[in-house]
């Protein structure tokens, strides 16, 4: 049977006159018509299944959040037994405790950990933190931090569908003014605003690049040796990199400690919930500056994060994304090759960036929408999880070298 969406496009198109833009998540907005999946129903493992009964190799993972899989059964376990005893208290519950003890057990800089519902948010609360505890008023951000980029001057990364032209909308300049943005292992520029601006600067705050991520290297260590120098605090945002580069991120597989880090999408599998954490003086300082949130001890969260842990320490996650993800975009970069195509997925495999180069990038909107037509859900990164077998891996080279020969016809 032809490959059809319009169940799903209707659903979607109706929900535009309740839900605005048809999605909360700007990066979810369907774009491709007659091809791209616009109303999930469920998940599996490594795949999703739209309203149209169509079922996709799923390499988008909820953007990030899903390492283990769909209806991973330890953790929908958890999640029920805590479902039967309640969702949130007035009081502290056990779980957040226990939780957070479960993080600092594997991620290198974490001597205290509080909680949130999105990175977004724990990185203002580490900004929030930074101002308080150096007395200074400037940011200096690299990489992609969520919406909050929207915050600096010009030469920010910016969420997906924003004009790069900045102070954008509803900030102030003399906000803007105060947040800086810098690329991505370009030490000559920091040298260079640190030399002129580095005793006003509270913190950086630093996303690893996706392309060149192998550059944290030398890059991470420079920025450490920076931030002492002009006493600045240094803050990672681990939301992408925690809990696939290593359990710990970039900062545990690069070999260097931060004074604060941000984990999200990893850790919990899905469930919303963000962890803010680093050194004790600084986290335990959130409450007499006034971080705080009702829902940072939800528990069903929690109960993921905890499960999620342990099902990684058991099953070696890490390792299996590496090997199954380093086995899967070379042989698709292959496949571009061999076709005479200028297009690649770059950077470290646990989470690539596909880029179309010169005249190529005619093709990325055909090459999307005839992986949809054969059952390959993928995005600008792709993530591959632990749910992702051989067997998936060969189905997904064999439908993407398909795909890629309908581009060319």
């Amino acid at each position: 049977m032809a490959h059809s969406v319009k169940k799903s496009w209707k659903i979607f198109k109706n929900s535009t006159n309740y839900l605005a833009c048809g999605s909360s998540t700007g990066s979810k907005i369907p774009a491709i018509e007659d091809a791209e999946p616009a109303a999930i129903v469920r998940g599996k493992g490594c795949r999703v299944w739209d309203a149209d009964g169509n079922e996709y190799i799923d390499y988008r993972n909820g953007l990030g959040p899903v390492t283990l899989g769909y209806a991973i059964s330890e953790i929908n376990d958890a999640i029920k037994a805590q479902l039967d005893n309640g969702i949130i208290y007035g009081h502290p519950h056990i779980l957040e405790g226990k939780a957070a003890e479960a993080l600092t057990e594997v991620i290198p800089c974490a001597e205290r950990v509080r909680f949130l519902k999105t990175g977004g948010e724990a990185i203002a609360a580490c900004i929030k933190i930074a101002r308080a505890a150096t007395g200074r008023n400037k940011i200096v951000q690299c990489g992609y931090n969520g919406w909050l980029n929207t915050l600096s001057a010009p030469g920010g990364t910016v969420p997906a569908g924003i004009a790069n032209s900045q102070p954008l909308k509803g900030i102030p300049k003399a906000i803007s003014d105060l947040h800086k943005s810098l690329p991505w292992a370009d030490n000559a520029a920091w040298e260079k605003l640190f030399a002129e601006e580095g005793k006003e600067i509270a913190a950086i705050v630093v996303a690893s690049n996706y392309t060149d991520m192998e550059k944290g290297k030398n890059f991470f260590p420079f920025l450490r040796k920076l931030t002492q120098k002009y006493g600045s605090l240094m803050i990672v945002d681990e939301i992408v990199t925690g809990f696939r580069l290593a359990m710990g991120g970039a900062h545990e597989y690069f070999n260097f400690m931060p004074d604060m880090a941000v984990f999200a999408k990893g850790c919990a599998n899905g469930m919303p919930i963000s962890a803010y954490l680093g050194k004790a003086e600084l986290i335990e300082s959130a409450r007499s500056i006034g971080i705080s949130s009702t829902y940072g001890g939800e528990t069903l969260s929690l109960a993921s994060l905890k499960a999620t842990v342990a099902f990684y320490k058991k099953n070696n996650v890490i390792a299996h994304i590496w090997k199954n993800s380093g086995r899967l975009w070379p042989e698709v970069n292959k496949l571009f090759e061999n076709y005479k195509i200028s297009a690649s997925f770059k950077g470290l495999s646990v989470c690539p960036q596909l880029v179309f180069e010169g005249d190529a990038a005619k093709l990325s909107v055909p090459f999307f929408k005839n992986c949809y037509l054969n059952g390959i859900s993928l995005y600008n990164v792709s993530y591959v999880n632990y749910s992702h077998k051989d067997k998936d891996i060969d189905e997904t080279i064999e439908k993407i070298g398909r795909s890629i020969e309908s581009c060319l016809k």
